[in-house]
């Protein structure tokens, strides 16, 4: 008997602890529960308060792109008001500075004239006294003065308030071609600039091929004669350095391979060949002229200067 009880209080020992486990293991798990209940409500929370302040975020930046557009918008409409305000100013300036008599035409002054009169120089701008000062295009001015074949450069300025200043620039004669009993001058340029009976003391150029239908004030000599201009330019140039320039009365250039000096005061002719050696070929000519004094006849300096001597051939008449 005392056996019998002794097992049975065994059992009832582990019966008990068997309970308490499992009471301890479901308190665990609601434990466990709780705690990722607990877990998974934070997780909901972070990523609301996320989804919150990216929304505010996204919220605030719409309304900061709303506001940019409409400050934007008001920004060009100030800008459009000032641009028509100034407009508007500019015209009534305009319209101000062309109706009032304050600005009307009281002179004008014209500098840089020497062959043409002042007053030649006004009558071809047109321009009129007690007319407006703003009420003319200075391109069309520029124009009419330029028809003129002597004006090479022309500048109009206004001074305030009732003064025109006209600035010119005029083409100089340097030398001339005879035609029929007359004589065109020309400039550097081959410009033609008049038509004369005048003799004027400048070289005249002899055997020019530019048609005589083209011979008119304002026109130029043709493209084979400014070739040979530019020779021409060089021989009187170098001339020139050498004080021979005024001894020369023609220039033939008739062949461009032996350009040829006509000395009428001195009486001799000289033929200089192809313009080569300028230098050189004037200092002989000054030479000879200094040695030939008060005889006529020929000057040969269009020979070999490294090979030849250059010589002077007296006139037999």
């Amino acid at each position: 008997m005392e056996e019998d009880e002794i097992i049975v209080n065994v059992k009832s020992k582990s019966n008990n602890n068997s309970k308490n486990k499992r009471k301890k293991n479901k308190r665990s798990n609601q434990k466990k529960l709780v705690k990722e209940n607990n877990d998974s409500k934070n997780t909901t929370n972070k990523k609301s308060n996320n989804k919150t302040v990216s929304n505010k975020k996204n919220s605030n930046s719409s309304k900061k792109e709303a506001r940019t557009m409409i400050n934007t918008k008001d920004s060009n409409k100030r800008t459009i008001l000032k641009v028509i305000i100034i407009l508007v100013l500019i015209l009534g300036v305009i319209i101000f500075l062309c109706s009032s008599s304050l600005f009307n035409i009281q002179s004008i002054n014209v500098t840089g004239n020497e062959k043409l009169s002042e007053n030649k120089i006004i009558s071809l701008s047109g321009l009129e006294i007690d007319t407006n000062m703003f009420r003319f295009n200075k391109s069309q001015i520029i124009k009419k003065i330029k028809e003129n074949a002597y004006i090479e450069e022309v500048k109009i300025s206004r001074k305030l308030p009732s003064t025109i200043q006209i600035n010119i620039e005029e083409r100089e004669t340097t030398y001339m071609l005879q035609f029929a009993d007359s004589y065109v001058y020309i400039n550097n340029q081959g410009y033609m600039l008049d038509i004369s009976n005048e003799k004027l003391p400048v070289p005249i150029i002899v055997g020019f091929l530019t048609d005589l239908n083209n011979i008119k004030a304002g026109n130029r000599i043709d493209v084979e004669d400014l070739k040979k201009m530019e020779m021409i330019i060089k021989i009187y140039e170098e001339a020139k350095i050498n004080q021979l320039n005024e001894l020369i009365t023609k220039i033939d250039v008739s062949d461009n391979k032996n350009f040829t000096l006509i000395l009428e005061g001195e009486g001799k002719i000289v033929y200089l060949g192809d313009g080569s050696d300028l230098n050189t070929r004037m200092l002989c000519l000054k030479s000879i002229l200094e040695a030939n004094q008060g005889r006529s006849g020929e000057i040969f300096l269009n020979v070999d200067l490294n090979s030849e001597r250059v010589y002077f051939r007296r006139s037999t008449e």
